[in-house]
């Protein structure tokens, strides 16, 4: 008897298991179709609408959403251009790469904290300076390959808009 209480256990689990399974495989799904029927800079504006909608932002947090939004958006094709020349052997890409995937966590750090317009003004005003740096140090890294890549030029301008908006913000 206590063998058979035991199978109908491990089936509720399993079933619980499979269920959990197939609700984050619809959740994964529609999140990918949405991010594919929107393009960066619609999202951003989205953001921007949304957000203002449900709080009373200052134009500065505005700015910000908007700016992280296009940062990470050019960080992100950025990065697949440094991997690329990775890949090829081109070892001078190696530093871009580095500050690229540094930016775009904190970035996506602040367009959230941002967003969520929650947070301790102090708490967010930390994180701004600190995104501002990582920025700043990823177009740095990115301005010796702007003659030659034009995903490391728009990834610098980003950078340093999203840099001079996360200034704006803490000021």
């Amino acid at each position: 008897m206590l063998g058979v209480h035991m199978s109908t256990e491990n089936l509720l689990k399993r079933r619980n298991v499979i269920v959990g399974l197939a609700g984050l495989a619809a959740t994964a799904a529609a999140a990918r179709t949405h991010a594919q029927s929107t393009s960066p800079a619609s999202h951003a504006e989205h953001m921007k609408k949304d957000a203002a909608a449900r709080v009373s932002l200052t134009p500065a947090a505005l700015a910000l959403i908007g700016s992280t939004a296009n940062c990470l958006a050019a960080g992100r094709v950025c990065l697949a251009r440094c991997t690329d020349h990775l890949a090829a052997g081109m070892s001078d890409m190696a530093d871009c790469q580095r500050s690229v995937m540094n930016m775009l966590s904190v970035v996506a750090a602040m367009a959230e904290v941002a967003a969520y317009s929650n947070s301790a003004p102090p708490d967010a005003g930390a994180l701004a300076t600190a995104c501002a740096r990582f920025c700043d140090t990823c177009a740095e890294q990115c301005e010796p390959h702007v003659a030659h890549h034009d995903e490391c030029k728009t990834c610098r301008d980003a950078c340093l808009e999203c840099a001079k908006a996360c200034r704006a913000f803490v000021a």
